[in-house]
């Protein structure tokens, strides 16, 4: 497996597997342009699962060696936990729970559209690690608001 830093950082989540191949190659950008705003902001890149345990790229991996990577790196090595919840059937409810388990905060990156629609769960949203719900129109949006939280979370 890939050697990992044992320093706390935001670790990123939502849907990949289930994305079509297009799909799949955006949201990695996106996640990717979180990572690094965190690291503009913060000093520390953030943990994007995709860069470590890629279904494509890193089929060797099994399921479990997955689930023991992912599962130590939320709960023992992350500060904050960005979810982006941009499908339906996105894949990590159980990243935010590990994280409401371990008293890392949860920030929710969604798409606008989306909350108004309910198109996100209130289960998610209710979360008690759930600290706020930062909506955008745009991924630059996405980008600036995520600034401004990281930035008052750094000065609390």
């Amino acid at each position: 497996m890939n050697a990992i830093s044992n320093t706390k950082v935001p670790y990123i989540c939502g849907p990949l597997t289930e994305l079509t191949a297009s799909e799949q190659e955006n949201i990695k950008l996106f996640y990717q342009h979180i990572a690094d705003t965190c690291e503009k902001k913060l000093g520390v890149r953030a943990f994007v699962p995709h860069e470590h345990y890629d279904p494509i790229k890193h089929v060797s991996f099994t399921p479990s060696d997955v689930d023991n990577a992912e599962r130590h790196q939320v709960c023992n090595l992350t500060s904050l936990l960005i979810a982006v919840p941009i499908a339906p059937s996105w894949g990590s409810g159980i990243e935010v729970e590990m994280a409401n388990q371990n008293k890392v905060p949860v920030v929710i990156l969604c798409e606008k559209k989306k909350l108004e629609n309910r198109k996100i769960s209130r289960l998610l949203r209710g979360n008690p690690a759930v600290i706020d719900i930062l909506t955008y129109t745009n991924e630059q949006e996405a980008l600036e608001k995520l600034e401004e939280k990281l930035l008052e979370i750094e000065h609390k």
